[in-house]
This record gives structure tokens, C-alpha cells and sequence, in this order.
């Protein structure tokens, strides 16, 4: 009977402690998920805001004041546009991530400067006067990407990035601008006022470009096409660029 009853003890003493190994891994999941639904995301945003501030802490960012005015959420000095335009003007403020320039601008001269072109300064004008005559802000400049690559390829002095005729020609007929806004005013206005402020770069093609408009490849109005979607892009994704 001793023996007996010793094995039922031992039995009921591993039962037991198998019992306890079970309640402990029970108790520890239930720790575990209340911590990750209640706890992890106070403990988490908590961390965040105390990293912001100390990295914010102390630094002073560069505002411009354009027209239109609109506010962009940045954490970087990237948007700072003081860089590719002297005669703009700065304010200095600390710890702010709001700053008072028109997106497009912003898109337009990232954009422009992605590709090495001259006009990344006018950004602020293809934008404005875009605005004034109804027409798409992102056309012009695509338009050039095809006839100029962004003004990098075009008659000696002339800021003509569009292979633009009418206006104080030169010998071989192309417009001759004082400056790149001086260009992107002018054919702008006229631009809105010719094709009208409706129509998309394959209704403009045939009248623009008339051999690429006869051409089943259409790569005029293909290439000023994805220019534009390339700067919406740009646009949509300021603050990964």
C-alpha cells in the first residue's frame, strides 16, 4: 500500500506541476496580447514624439512666401526653394513642418532640376502663369521635354525650349527670348490662346507636330504624356523625392 500510494502522490504531483507549466504559458499570452493591442501602440508613439522632438530640437528651417499660397507638410530642408532661386523670398522659422509654397512648385522644380534643365528657376512661372490662362501647369514644360529635352538642346541664346516661331525671330525662324520666364509668359498666353486650354497632347500633336501626328507611333504625344504623368508623380510623392 506504501508503494502504492507513493505512485499516486508522484502522479499527482506531475499533474500538478504540468498544470502550472500550462497556467504560466496562458498567463504569458494573455500578457503578451493585451501588450500588443492596449500597450504597444501608446509605447510606440510615445518613443516616436520624443525622437521627432529631440531631432527637431534647436534646428531652424528656411520658409519662402510664394503665391499661390498652400500648405505643404515637410520635415526636410529638400523643400526648402531658396536654393535654385535668390531673388525669392525667405523668412526664417524653428520647429515647423509646415511651409506656404504652392506643391506644384515644389514638383515642377525637383523635376526640372532631375533633369539638368535651365528653366528649374521658372519653376514658380510655369505654375502662375499656367494658372492664369486655365491651362494644365504640368503641359508646357512636358512639351518642352520633347522638343528641347527641358531646354538643354535649343538654338544658341534663344530660352526658346518648345521650337517656338513667330516672335523676334532669328535667321532660321526659332523665337528668341530675353529669359526663360520671358519664354514661358509669352508662349504660354499664346499657347492657351491657339489650342485652347482643353484639349490633350494627342489632339494638340497633329497641329504641332504634323509628321508625328501622321505617325501610328505618335511619340510626341506619347513622350509630352508621360512627362506629365512623370511630374504628377513627382507631385504625389514630394515627400519621398
Amino acid at each position: 500500500m506504501t508503494n502504492e500510494s507513493e505512485e499516486q502522490g508522484k502522479f499527482i504531483s506531475t499533474l500538478t506541476n504540468h498544470s502550472s507549466n500550462i497556467f504560466r504559458v496562458v498567463a504569458l499570452l494573455i500578457l503578451f496580447v493585451l501588450y500588443y493591442f492596449l500597450l504597444s501602440p501608446l509605447v510606440e508613439s510615445f518613443i516616436s514624439k520624443q525622437i521627432i522632438l529631440v531631432l527637431r530640437s534647436g534646428q531652424k528651417q528656411t520658409l519662402n512666401v510664394l503665391s499661390p499660397v498652400f500648405d505643404v507638410y515637410a520635415n526636410s530642408k529638400e523643400y526648402n526653394l531658396a536654393t535654385y532661386d535668390g531673388n525669392l523670398k525667405s523668412k526664417s522659422i524653428s520647429n515647423t513642418k509646415f511651409f506656404t509654397i504652392d506643391p506644384r512648385v515644389l514638383a515642377m522644380n525637383k523635376f526640372l532640376q532631375s533633369y539638368h534643365s535651365p528653366m528649374a528657376a521658372s519653376a514658380e512661372t510655369f505654375v502662375i502663369e499656367a494658372d492664369k490662362y486655365g491651362l494644365d501647369w504640368r503641359l508646357l514644360a512636358s512639351i518642352s521635354g520633347v522638343e528641347s529635352a527641358f531646354g538643354n538642346i535649343t538654338p544658341k541664346g534663344s530660352n526658346n525650349a518648345w521650337g517656338w516661331r513667330g516672335v523676334n525671330g532669328n535667321e532660321d525662324g526659332w523665337s528668341m527670348f530675353t529669359t526663360w520666364d520671358d519664354a514661358i509668359i509669352h508662349i504660354t498666353e499664346r499657347f492657351s490662346k491657339g489650342y485652347g486650354t482643353d484639349m490633350n497632347p494627342f489632339q494638340i500633336e497633329p497641329i504641332y507636330c504634323p509628321p508625328c501626328g501622321a505617325s501610328p507611333a505618335h511619340a510626341w504625344a506619347n513622350g509630352v504624356t508621360r512627362f506629365m504623368l512623370e511630374l504628377q508623380y513627382y507631385l504625389d510623392n514630394l515627400e519621398k523625392i
